[in-house]
C-alpha cells in the first residue's frame, strides 16, 4: 500500500490546505464544496484498497466514515440553522459507535483471550480526561443540550477505550494508527465543544479540522493496514 498511501496522501492534505485557505479567506462557496469531499475521498480509499474482502470491521469502519460525511454537511450550516448542531452531533454520535463496534470486532476476531484488568488499564486515560472536561464546560452548555452533549461525551469516551483496548490483539503499527487517530478525533471534539461552550477564540475552525481530517486519516489507515494484515 506505501505508493498508493504516499499519493493519496498528497492528494488528501492538498485539500486539507485548500480547505484551510477557505477559512483564512472566508471563501464559502469553495468551503461548501471541498469540505463533503474528505470523507468521500477516506471511503473510496478505503474500499478501493480491500478489493479482495470486506469483512465486518472494514463496513463498520465505512459505516462510521459515512455518518461522519452525514455530520460533516451538517455542521456546514448549524449556526443559520441551530437544529441542526444537534443533527450533526447525532451523527457523529452514531459514527462514533461504529468505528467501536469495529475495535471490538478485531479483538473478538483475534484468538486472544481479553484481560479485563488490562483493558480497564488502558481505558481509563479516555475516562480520566473526558470526565473533567464535561465538568469544565457543562456549565456553558445550554438547557436543551446537557443531555445530547452528555450522551456524546459518553460515546466517544467509549470509542477511544475501544482504540486503546486493541494493544495486545493487533498488530502494532495498525494499532498504532488507529489509537492515534482516534485521539485526535477526540481532541477535534473539544476544540469545538470549548469554541461553542466556553469561549470564542480565533481560528477554531482550523485546529478543529486539522485534529479530525488528520483524526480520520489515521483511523482509515489503520483500518486498511489491519484488514490488509488479516487477508496476508
Amino acid at each position: 500500500m506505501s505508493v498508493s498511501l504516499k499519493n493519496f496522501s498528497i492528494l488528501y492534505y492538498a485539500l486539507v490546505v485548500v480547505f484551510m485557505l477557505t477559512v483564512i479567506f472566508n471563501l464559502e462557496l469553495v468551503h461548501y464544496i471541498v469540505k463533503p469531499t474528505f470523507m468521500v475521498l477516506l471511503m473510496a480509499f478505503h474500499r478501493n484498497q480491500l478489493p479482495e474482502r470486506f469483512g465486518t470491521f472494514s463496513k463498520l469502519i465505512q459505516f462510521g466514515l459515512f455518518f461522519s460525511w452525514i455530520g460533516d454537511i451538517a455542521l456546514m450550516f448549524d449556526e443559520k440553522m441551530p437544529i441542526l448542531f444537534v443533527v450533526g452531533l447525532g451523527a457523529f454520535l452514531v459514527a462514533h459507535v461504529g468505528y467501536f463496534f469495529a475495535f471490538i470486532n478485531s479483538i473478538k476476531t483475534s484468538g486472544i483471550p481479553f484481560n479485563f484488568g488490562r483493558a480497564a488499564l488502558l481505558g481509563l486515560p479516555f475516562a480520566v480526561f473526558t470526565v473533567p472536561f464535561f465538568l469544565y464546560m457543562k456549565d456553558g452548555l445550554p438547557a436543551d443540550l446537557f443531555g445530547p452533549v452528555l450522551a456524546y461525551t459518553v460515546v466517544i469516551t467509549i470509542m477511544g477505550i475501544g482504540s486503546a483496548i486493541r494493544s495486545g490483539h493487533a498488530e502494532k503499527k495498525n494499532f498504532q494508527w488507529i489509537l492515534i487517530g482516534a485521539i485526535l478525533f477526540i481532541l477535534s471534539d473539544c476544540v469545538i465543544a470549548i469554541n461553542k461552550f466556553v469561549y470564542d477564540f480565533e481560528y477554531d475552525a482550523i485546529l478543529n479540522m486539522a485534529l479530525y481530517l488528520s483524526g480520520q486519516f489515521m483511523i482509515t489507515v489503520g483500518a486498511i493496514y489491519y484488514a490488509q494484515q488479516k487477508l496476508s
